[in-house]
């Protein structure tokens, strides 16, 4: 270390910290001693020389960390009317589970399997139509209604596991995604 004095006036301790000289030169340091970098930071105002406005100013840059940005939209004429249109084909449906009548890339392909296991079409698949398959299918395949039998127990096992994917999914209430 450099035998840097503190800069308090008649302070023969050694400046072992520094800090910025002024909120105008954050890059020229000068050096304090421990009781005095302290007193200095207590007193210490980054606003001081600045006025109301310019502190305004100050936090609204900050948001954007100091960059200069550039308006939305300034190049194209039709640019809110595009982003609208993206934004009603992207959502649309989503807030209704119970309408399965989305895009099918908006649905994972565990989802779309589960509902092949079942035999539903996504597009007349509403959550109550689910159920209503899915008792009818356990009534068929379920060891008390045939007996026992080894392939009748596996696709008992896929159905179970199927409608348990669909089930989680909509009780979640999120829209099926990728995975």
């Amino acid at each position: 270390m450099d035998n840097r004095k503190c800069s308090f006036e008649n302070c023969p301790n050694d400046g072992e910290f520094k800090a910025p000289s002024s909120p105008k030169e954050l890059k020229r340091y000068v050096w304090f001693c421990l009781k005095h970098i302290r007193e200095y930071n207590k007193k210490w105002n980054y606003f001081s020389d600045m006025s109301a406005d310019e502190i305004e100013e100050f936090i609204e840059n900050d948001i954007i960390g100091h960059r200069k940005t550039k308006k939305i939209g300034t190049n194209d004429v039709n640019y809110f009317e595009k982003i609208s249109k993206i934004s009603e084909q992207m959502f649309s449906g989503m807030n209704n589970l119970e309408n399965l009548n989305m895009h099918p890339s908006f649905y994972s392909s565990k989802y779309l399997n589960a509902l092949a296991t079942l035999g539903m079409d996504k597009k007349e698949s509403s959550l109550e139509d689910i159920k209503s398959k899915f008792k009818k299918i356990v009534k068929e395949l379920h060891p008390d209604t045939v007996g026992l039998n080894e392939e009748n127990k596996e696709k008992l096992t896929k159905v179970l596991e199927a409608y348990k994917i669909i089930k989680d999914q909509h009780d979640s209430n999120r829209k099926p995604n990728s995975k």
